[in-house]
C-alpha cells in the first residue's frame, strides 16, 4: 500500500463545493449577523433625514436649434454668412445645462434666494471653535492657524452643495429638467421653480439683444454693400470714357480680317514659289512639255485661273503657253510686294487685336463686379426688410411643462434598498466571518475534498456501527449475517493486501468513539475469511479480574473473552490498554501479535489517537480512519500520513 500525499496545486484550487457547504456549517451564525445588519438597516432608515425631490420641467423656443447672430437668417442671407465666416450657430440643451450649472448662475441663484443661510447649502459655522487639545497642541509646537474666510468658505460651500443636491438635464424631446433635493419640501419647490423661470428671463432677455444686435449686422453689411454697388457703377463708367465701349465687337471684326489676311498671305507666297520654279525652267532654254507636267504636279496654282490670269496666260487648262523671262519676274516682283504690304497689315492687326482683348477682359470684370453688387445689395434690402418686421413681433415662445409642486413623499432614504443592502451586506459579512472561522477551525466541510486531503480516491460507507459499540467480539461475530459488511470485506482485502505484516490501527477522527465497534466489525469479518486476526482496543480500561490476568505474548498482552471472531487482548501490565503506547516495549510486543496472527487490529478513539500520532515506537503502521465532515481535523489526518500509510477511509 502506498502513502499518496495531496500535492499542493490541489491544496491551491479552489473547492466551490467545499465553501458552500462551510457557509451551510455555519447558517445560523450567517443568519444571526444578517439579522443584526437588518435590524441596523432599518434603524437607520427609520432615523435618517427625510429628503423631497422637487422637478420642474420647461422648454425654450426653437428646442436646441441655432441660436447664433445669423443662424435664423436662412435663405441667400445664410449663405452669405458662411461666406462672411459669420457664427450661425451654437445654442442647445447642452450649454443652457452647462450654464445652469456654471459658478456665475450659482452665484446669482444664491443670492436671490439668500442659499448661504440655507443649512442644506451651507452649514458652515465661522464662530464655531474646534477641539480645546487641538488649540494646545498648536501652541506647544509654536502654530499660528491663519483665519479663514467666512464668505468664501460659504460660498463654495454653497456650490458644492447646489451640485450635490441641484440636478439638472436635458431629455430626449429637448426640453430640459431641474430637480431639487432639500430636507422642506415648501422649499425644494421654490427652489425649482425659481430656477426654471430665472433661465427663462435670461433666454428672452438675450434673445431681444441677439435680435437688435442681427439688424445692426444687417445695416453695417447694407452700408458696405451699397458702397460697393456705387464703387462698380463708377469703375464702369470711368472705362467707358477712357476705352471704346464697342471693344467686344471690334475685337471680333479684327479677328476676322486678320484671319483673311493669313489666308492671302499663304497663297500669294504659294505663288511666289511657282512663279519662281517657273523662271528656273524658262532660264535654262526652251522648256518641254515634260517641264510643264513636272511643274504641274509640283505646283498646282499653275492650273489656277487667278495665277494664270496674272502670268499672261490663257486660262483654258488645255491652251497653255510658256510666258517670257521676263513677264515672270515682273510678277516675281508683284507678288514680293503684296507679301510685304499683307505682313504689314497682320502685324497691325495683331496688335489691334491684343487691345482689343485686354480692353473686352476689362469690360467683362466690371461687368461682373457690378451684377455681384447689385445682387447682395438686392439681397440684404429684402433681408433688413423682413427682420425689421420680425424684430417689431418678439411672443414669448418659452413653456413650462411641469411646474414643480410640493412634494408629499421623501424620496430619501430609500427604506427598500437600505434594508435589500443591509441584508446583503449581513450575508456578506456573515459569510466571510464562517469562512473565516472554517480556516481556523481547520476541517472540511465537504467529504470529497477531506478523502483527498487523506489521500484516498474514494472511501467505505458504514452504517448501523453504534449498536456494536460495547459488545464483545464474539457477539460481533454471530452478527455478521445481520448487517451489510461488503465494506468491511473490502477493507480487509486493502489491509492485507501487503507483502508485509504490518499492524493496522483503526483510528476515530469523526469524534463519535465509534472505533471500537468500527474494529470489531472489520476483524470479525476477516476472521470470516479465513485470517487469524489479533485485536486490541486501546479505548478499554481494565476491569479488577482483567488486571489479574497473566500475560501470555511478550510477558505483556493477555488474552479474553471467547476466541470466536479472532482473539481479543488486553494490557494487564497497566490501568488500561491505552498504556501500552506508554511502554518502552511497545514495538516488541506488536511484533510478537503480528508473528502470532495474520492481522493484527487495534482500536483508537479520539483521546487513543492522539497519544498514537505523538508516539513514535510503532513503526510504519497502516491506519485505518473514520471521517466526518465538519469534525475531522485536518491536521490530525496529516500527521497520521506522516506516521505511516492511511489506507481506508470509513464516512457515515
Amino acid at each position: 500500500m502506498s502513502n499518496h500525499q495531496p500535492t499542493d496545486a490541489a491544496e491551491d484550487e479552489i473547492n466551490l463545493k467545499e465553501l458552500f457547504l462551510t457557509i451551510w456549517a455555519y447558517k445560523f451564525l450567517i443568519a444571526l449577523v444578517s439579522s443584526v445588519f437588518l435590524v441596523g438597516a432599518g434603524f437607520y432608515a427609520l432615523n435618517a433625514d427625510k429628503v423631497y425631490s422637487a422637478k420642474s420641467t420647461f422648454a425654450l423656443p426653437g428646442g436646441t436649434g441655432s441660436s447664433g447672430i445669423l443662424g435664423s437668417l436662412g435663405g441667400e442671407l445664410g449663405g452669405l454668412a458662411t461666406l462672411v465666416g459669420a457664427p450661425t450657430g451654437g445654442g442647445d440643451a447642452e450649454v443652457i445645462v452647462e450654464r445652469l450649472t456654471s459658478r456665475e448662475f450659482i452665484l446669482e441663484i444664491a443670492r436671490e434666494l439668500d442659499l448661504i443661510n440655507d443649512e442644506m447649502f451651507n452649514s458652515y459655522d465661522p464662530n464655531a471653535t474646534g477641539p480645546a487639545w487641538k488649540a494646545v497642541l498648536k501652541s506647544l509646537l509654536g502654530m499660528v492657524s491663519e483665519k479663514p474666510n467666512a464668505d468664501r468658505i460659504a460660498l463654495q460651500n454653497v456650490i458644492n452643495a447646489y451640485k450635490d443636491h441641484i440636478a439638472v438635464g436635458a431629455n430626449d424631446t429637448g426640453s430640459i429638467s431641474v430637480t431639487v433635493d432639500h430636507e422642506v419640501p415648501e422649499r425644494a419647490a421654490e427652489i425649482a421653480n425659481h430656477i426654471v423661470s430665472k433661465i427663462i428671463a435670461l433666454k428672452a432677455l438675450e434673445s431681444s439683444d441677439e435680435t437688435d444686435e442681427k439688424l445692426e449686422y444687417l445695416s453695417r453689411t447694407l452700408a458696405d454693400a451699397s458702397e460697393d454697388l456705387e464703387v462698380a457703377q463708377g469703375a464702369l463708367k470711368q472705362y467707358s470714357l477712357e476705352n471704346s465701349i464697342q471693344a467686344v465687337d471690334s475685337f471680333a471684326l479684327g479677328s476676322v480680317m486678320l484671319d483673311d489676311m493669313r489666308v492671302q498671305r499663304d497663297q500669294s507666297a504659294e505663288q511666289l514659289e511657282a512663279a519662281l520654279a517657273l523662271k528656273d525652267v524658262l532660264s535654262k532654254g526652251v522648256p518641254s512639255e515634260a517641264d510643264y507636267d513636272r511643274l504641274r504636279q509640283e505646283f498646282p496654282q499653275l492650273d489656277q485661273p487667278s495665277f494664270r490670269r496674272i502670268m499672261g496666260v490663257s486660262e483654258v487648262a488645255s491652251a497653255w503657253t510658256w510666258p517670257s523671262v521676263e513677264v515672270v519676274s515682273q510678277v516675281e516682283s508683284s507678288i514680293r510686294d503684296r507679301l510685304s504690304a499683307l505682313e504689314r497689315d497682320i502685324l497691325k492687326l495683331e496688335g489691334d487685336a491684343l487691345k482689343y482683348a485686354s480692353s473686352a477682359e476689362r469690360l467683362a470684370e466690371l461687368t461682373r463686379d457690378l451684377r455681384i453688387a447689385e445682387a447682395a445689395y438686392t439681397v440684404l434690402i429684402e433681408q433688413v426688410k423682413s427682420q425689421s418686421l420680425v424684430a417689431g413681433f418678439r411672443p414669448d415662445n418659452s413653456r413650462i411643462l411641469e411646474v414643480a409642486d410640493v412634494p408629499t413623499i421623501p424620496t430619501e432614504p430609500k427604506r427598500t434598498l437600505i434594508l435589500a443592502l443591509g441584508l446583503v451586506l449581513g450575508v456578506f459579512v456573515g459569510s466571510a466571518v464562517a469562512l473565516v472561522l472554517g480556516m481556523r477551525r481547520g476541517v472540511y466541510f465537504a467529504l470529497s475534498s477531506l478523502l483527498e486531503a487523506s489521500g484516498v480516491s474514494s472511501g467505505f460507507k458504514v452504517n448501523s456501527v453504534r449498536r456494536f459499540r460495547g459488545k464483545p467480539l464474539a457477539d460481533v461475530h454471530k452478527s455478521l449475517g445481520k448487517i451489510k459488511s461488503d465494506w468491511a470485506r473490502r477493507a480487509v482485502l486493502q489491509f492485507d493486501s501487503g507483502d508485509e505484516n504490518r499492524p493496522v490501527f483503526i483510528c476515530d477522527l469523526s469524534f463519535e468513539n465509534n472505533a471500537g465497534a468500527l474494529a470489531k466489525i472489520v476483524a470479525a469479518t476477516a476472521v470470516s475469511l479465513g485470517r487469524d486476526v489479533g485485536f486490541v482496543d486501546l479505548s478499554h480500561k481494565l476491569t479488577d479480574i482483567e488486571g489479574e490476568l497473566t500475560p501470555d505474548v511478550a510477558d505483556a498482552m493477555a488474552k479474553v473473552g471467547s476466541p470466536i471472531g479472532g482473539t481479543e487482548y488486553v494490557y494487564p501490565v497497566g490501568a488500561a490498554n491505552l498504556d501500552l503506547l506508554y511502554s518502552r516495549s511497545v514495538n516488541k510486543i506488536v511484533d510478537a501479535l503480528l508473528e502470532k496472527h495474520d492481522i493484527v487490529i487495534f482500536a483508537a478513539n479520539t483521546d487513543a489517537v492522539e497519544v498514537l500520532l505523538a508516539s513514535n515506537s510503532i513503526v510504519d503502521p497502516v491506519f485505518g480512519v473514520q471521517l466526518k465532515p465538519g469534525k475531522t481535523l485536518i491536521k490530525s489526518v496529516q500527521r497520521m500520513l506522516q506516521r505511516g500509510t492511511l489506507g481506508v477511509a470509513f464516512h457515515a
